[in-house]
This record gives C-alpha cells, sequence and structure tokens, in this order.
C-alpha cells in the first residue's frame, strides 16, 4: 500500500500474507537570500512570538511557539546534525540541530525523549521527536527558534499570533546562504516468506533489516514504516529509529499510515484511527465487517 507525499515518493513491495538569555536578534536579510529553504516544524496555531506570548510581552522569549496535538510529529525545519537531545529545565525534552551556513534550529517541550541522538545526521522533514508539553510549558505546543552564529534569528516576520502554519510548508522568510535542500529518497521495502521485514532507502543502497519474522504487511509513508506483527500493529520513525507500539491485542489485520502523524487500523473488523502517536484512538466504523483501510494526507 503504497503513499506518496511532497518531498518523497515511497514504495511498498510486500512479499507473504499481503506484505538563553543575552542574544541579539538579528533580522533576517532580504536581498540574494534564497526564501523558503527551511520548512515548517509542524502545522498549528500561532500562539507566541519573540518577545511576545500573544498577549504578555517576554523579553527572554526567542521564538515562536505553535500549539497543537499533544503526540504530532515534529519534522526538521532544514537538513542538519543532532547537535543537542536531552531535557532541558525549562525546555523539557527538547533537541537542536546544526546546519550550514551557522544556522541552529531548536525544538522544545517535546512529550517524550527526542526520536535522535547526537551526532545524527537528518534529513529536512525526518521525525525528531512529537509535540508535548514538558519543561516550563503551560499546554502541547512546540516551541521553535532559529539561531545564526550564536545570535537569536529574527523569523518574527513569518509568524503572527493566532495565525495557523502548515506542516512542512516553507517559512516565508530569506535565509543567507542556504539552498534548497534536496528531495528525500525513495524508500523501499518487503516481508519475506519467513515474516522479516527489509527496507532500504535508496535503489542502490543495502537492504536492512527491521525486525527478526512474524511480519505479515508492510507499509510506508513520510518518515513512517508501518507493520502488522502476531496481529498487532507497530511502526518507525524511519529505518533506524525505534519501535513503537500503536496496537496490541493480536486482532489487527490491515494498517495504514498518512503522512508523519496519522495511524489506522483494522482491529476485529471494526476500523480505528488517530492523528498522533499519542493520541487515543477514534472510533471510525465498527459493525465488525471493516476489511480494508487506507488515509490519504
Amino acid at each position: 500500500m503504497g503513499k506518496e507525499t511532497a518531498g518523497r515518493r515511497l514504495r511498498a513491495l510486500t512479499v507473504a500474507a499481503a506484505v538563553l538569555c543575552g542574544l541579539a536578534l538579528v533580522p533576517a536579510q532580504p536581498a540574494a537570500a534564497q526564501t523558503g529553504a527551511m520548512i515548517q516544524p509542524v502545522g498549528g496555531r500561532v500562539t507566541g512570538v519573540l518577545s511576545n506570548r500573544c498577549g504578555t510581552t517576554d523579553s527572554d522569549h526567542y521564538g515562536v511557539d505553535v500549539a497543537g496535538n499533544a503526540g504530532m510529529a515534529i519534522g526538521a525545519a532544514y537538513p542538519g546534525t543532532v547537535a543537542f537531545a536531552g531535557w532541558t529545565s525549562g525546555g523539557g525534552n527538547s533537541v537542536t540541530l546544526s546546519h550550514a551556513g551557522g544556522y541552529q534550529t531548536r525544538y522544545l517541550h517535546m512529550v517524550q525523549p527526542a526520536s535522535v541522538a547526537p551526532g545524527q545526521q537528518v534529513g529536512q522533514g525526518q521525525v525528531l521527536g512529537y509535540v508535548g508539553s514538558t519543561g516550563n510549558s503551560t499546554g502541547p505546543h512546540l516551541h521553535f527558534e532559529i539561531r545564526r552564529n550564536g545570535a537569536v534569528h529574527n523569523i518574527a516576520p513569518a509568524y503572527a499570533c493566532g495565525a495557523t502554519v502548515t506542516k512542512g510548508a516553507p517559512i516565508n522568510l530569506p535565509f543567507p546562504d542556504l539552498t534548497p535542500a534536496g528531495a528525500a529518497p525513495d524508500r523501499f521495502a518487503f516481508v519475506n516468506s519467513a515474516g522479516v521485514l527489509y527496507a532500504k532507502d535508496g535503489a542502490y543502497s543495502s537492504w536492512q533489516a527491521v525486525n527478526s519474522g512474524g511480519a505479515t504487511r508492510v507499509v510506508l509513508s513520510g518518515n513512517r514504516i508501518g507493520w502488522v506483527q502476531g496481529g498487532n500493529f507497530y511502526a518507525k520513525d524511519g529505518i533506524q529509529g525505534g519501535w513503537l507500539t500503536m496496537a496490541e491485542g493480536g486482532q489487527v489485520s490491515d494498517v495504514a499510515v498518512g503522512g508523519d502523524d496519522w495511524f489506522a487500523f483494522i482491529g476485529g473488523g471494526n476500523f480505528f484511527a488517530k492523528q498522533g502517536v499519542h493520541a487515543g484512538w477514534l472510533t471510525m466504523a465498527g459493525g465488525g465487517q471493516v476489511g480494508d483501510v487506507d488515509i490519504a494526507t
């Protein structure tokens, strides 16, 4: 069950059984700069901008706040290297990425420890973690900021209090010395006759085993790999990510993934779906007669 999403064409082949203080603001420079090189890491409503929490002035607020459902995936704004992944007293579970041109991006308040590790290379849009409310936070949201050469990069012109931003959309600002990120490679996956799930990024790379056996179906979407094993629904953030147990009970017969946020499965002939890893399941269709599911985002 293949999916297509912007920036990545995904194919699934199944085999067997239906397989920060004291920082100066640096205005974004308008001349001869690459507009929109970075993308929005999440979608949602803007509830805070630089030096303003949309109602109260805060000179120590160096980024933007985007409120979203707890558990929504957070994508990297631009390709880079994980400089920090861990806990801070104010930011809770946080990630800092280093990029070309002296840029850094920060992602705070994740619901759980990051999905990436220090030193890891990440692609644009790759899942870093999930929206939460850890650290100094009053509700589920992503605090996102950009710095360049140690100074806060003024991204306020791209955000307005109460406005809605779309995940993956270009940030409408110039980013001097950054070029548009290249498209992510195609991803391929299959399940062999022993139930071992293999995946690889790019047609000419080597296959990598994702599990040790027992899988009966695989689906790909965004950076997600989802599969059925032992009647349960599992997923990963990319080939190197850790396993996520999405649904247990031994009655899962089919699964679907939409982008990095939506998940669905058939259990006992009923259709369930949710947006975000940590969200509750919604009963989309009951009656015990559902035979196939899919999601398009």
